[in-house]
């Protein structure tokens, strides 16, 4: 997640970064939803902590049942869970709606992006100050160092996957491409479990990361503006 955290910075730096890109008008209703309701902190807090109960035993069946079937469909997941393939998808995505002059696929695009953005520098503070050690490192699911060089809770990958796929499910009108879209975050959570990266409650804790923050992105108003300089490139949130 470390390439997040600096797209996140150039974002924010935006006013030191030369503008290569058009400005995206974000489309949505205006509605403001909270940022976590308190009924969703409290299923995502019970998810947790009841994931957290199974950790070692997922864990030790994952590994057992692990084959080459399992390692293929890890690689797809793997795949949507890392900015090196998602970003340059959805970059197309947004070139793409440009050409044709269709503001819903740029919006869609941009706000993806944005919403993995921001979701993989949030995991990416939490990872530091959590601490807690991978399973292929250590046995006790429950062994934390924070501010150490563990970074187990919670999934990076899950959370970007995870965040995209929710935006992107909040931008489209039907429901079979969020059965797609949802359905490829959940192979990228199995993805982590079974290359033996993360324990069952990194990639829930992850999940609940990535789709608040990718309905909290989309659902709001704002302006999106993606941004390119040198050596880097970026977008701003303005709500």
């Amino acid at each position: 997640m470390r390439l997040g955290v600096r797209l996140l910075v150039v974002g924010l730096a935006l006013g030191r970064a030369p503008v290569a890109a058009a400005q995206v008008d974000s489309a949505g209703s205006g509605h403001r939803p909270p940022l976590i309701r308190p009924i969703e902190a409290a299923a995502a807090v019970g998810a947790i902590a009841a994931a957290a109960l199974i950790d070692g035993t997922v864990r030790d069946r994952s590994q057992a049942e692990r084959s080459v079937a399992t390692n293929g469909v890890a690689s797809v997941g793997n795949a949507f869970g890392h900015f090196f393939y998602v970003g340059p998808a959805l970059a197309a995505g947004w070139v793409t709606g440009r050409i044709l002059g269709d503001s819903r696929i740029m919006g869609a695009s941009a706000k993806a992006a944005a919403a993995g953005v921001v979701a993989g520098a949030i995991t990416g503070a939490l990872k530091v100050g959590f601490g807690r050690v991978r399973p292929r490192d250590g046995l006790d699911p429950m062994e934390f160092h924070p501010f150490s060089s563990n970074a187990s809770f919670p999934s990076g990958h899950t959370t970007l996957a995870m965040a995209i796929a929710t935006s992107l499910a909040h931008s489209t009108p039907d429901g079979w491409t969020d059965i797609a879209f949802y359905g490829a975050a959940a192979v990228t959570g199995f993805a982590r479990i079974n290359d033996n990266k993360h324990w069952l409650s990194d990639v829930v804790g992850g999940a609940a990361i990535g789709y608040l923050v990718g309905r909290q992105i989309t659902e709001r108003r704002g302006r999106i503006r993606p941004l390119a300089g040198p050596g880097a490139v970026g977008v701003t949130l303005t709500f």
